[in-house]
């Protein structure tokens, strides 16, 4: 086998076996058109296990710490793969730590997010396991640019890898042909927010902005799909609520929007993120109301007119003056780069298998 790919099944409320979702599929899916790739899926949610084929890449689902789990590990040992690649988590990263040291490959380590920053994580018997992490891979991939210099020091070699996305799905669609899909009225002006919903995402300040901007007199409602935490009320007139809809249907309810907004706080989470519904956004060429987090700003090298543009974190009222600077003169933000998986995973593959 050349390429191991070991990744968590559910992250960011998606399912990457199901839905074919982000970098964990996305990534060995392209490799495996020219190596012989294994995408090890290990799901901490549910207790089933899955086999299939999508072309040459061969996926496998587990439970953890189950016994195909444990199989899977015995499997890998004797398969020998010259190359492993871990993205989900630091103990993802740990288990493929631990093969590659035992099968003599290659370690790849995919920092999608701060992992140190998750509510699960700790340290292993005083061990910073992340920072080990960082320290042992033969590489770092980051979608994130503040992440990845805040920890180029630590790694032996880093290499930046966007979060992207797929261009079958995320391109400039009819508004009043997507309205019909989710029965919306062509003559509603929404604002949408798609994605988690946990305090530091902003949405709760994105509610209380859209307030600020219907009492100037404007009927700005806000089209919302995701997965809603538990204390977060979604009950005012002015709030459309979806559900958690199929990743292959979101594209198609952005598409309904008038402006789409990225109402982020400052975090360490979110300041070292990427998030992957910023590509999306800038995809379907609508107009988006940002705070000037750096998970858009650095991420997508705004420019200094650009950043200007955007509002405040954490801050309703000014939030609410970008929504009304856009809805006045519409500005349409470019990525400055090709953001496309196809090409992404072209950049990537000629990293990663060099001189080959």
């Amino acid at each position: 086998m050349d390429v191991l790919f070991i990744g968590k099944r559910f992250y960011t409320n998606r399912d990457a076996y199901n839905e074919k979702f982000g970098r964990i599929y996305q990534i060995p899916y392209y490799i495996s058109q020219k190596k012989t790739t294994h995408l090890w899926l290990i799901d901490y949610h549910t207790r089933n296990t899955n086999r299939s084929n999508d072309q040459q890449l061969e996926i496998t689902t587990t439970p953890v710490f189950s016994l195909m789990f444990l199989y899977m590990i015995f499997k890998m040992i004797f398969k020998r793969p010259k190359l492993i690649i871990a993205s989900g988590d630091c103990y993802i990263g740990l288990l493929s730590l631990i093969l590659s040291k035992i099968t003599r490959s290659k370690f790849i380590f995919d920092v999608y997010d701060k992992y140190d920053t998750f509510s699960g994580y700790r340290n292993l018997f005083g061990i910073n396991l992340y920072q080990l992490l960082l320290k042992k891979s033969d590489m770092c991939l980051f979608p994130s640019l503040k992440l990845l210099n805040d920890t180029n020091k630590i790694c032996q070699k880093t290499f930046f890898v966007p979060n992207g996305i797929d261009e079958s799905l995320f391109y400039p669609k009819d508004k009043s042909q997507a309205r019909q899909n989710f029965n919306l009225e062509n003559n509603h002006l929404y604002i949408g927010y798609f994605g988690s919903m946990e305090t530091e995402r902003g949405i709760d300040d994105l509610i209380q902005a859209t307030k600020v901007v219907r009492a100037t007199g404007i009927d700005l409602k806000i089209l919302i799909a995701g997965t809603k935490r538990i204390d977060l009320t979604l009950d005012d007139e002015f709030i459309h609520y979806l559900g958690n809809i199929p990743f292959n249907t979101v594209s198609t309810a952005m598409s309904c929007c008038d402006l789409l907004a990225l109402p982020y706080r400052q975090s360490a989470l979110m300041d070292h993120g990427s998030s992957c519904k910023i590509a999306e956004y800038l995809a379907l060429n609508i107009p988006i109301v940002s705070t000037n987090s750096s998970n858009f700003s650095s991420n997508f090298n705004l420019s200094k007119t650009e950043t200007s543009m955007l509002s405040e974190c954490s801050d309703p009222n000014s939030f609410a003056q970008a929504i009304l600077n856009q809805l006045k003169n519409p500005y349409y933000f470019k990525a400055k780069d090709d953001r496309t998986w196809t090409y992404i995973n072209q950049q990537l593959y000629t990293v990663l298998f060099k001189g080959e």
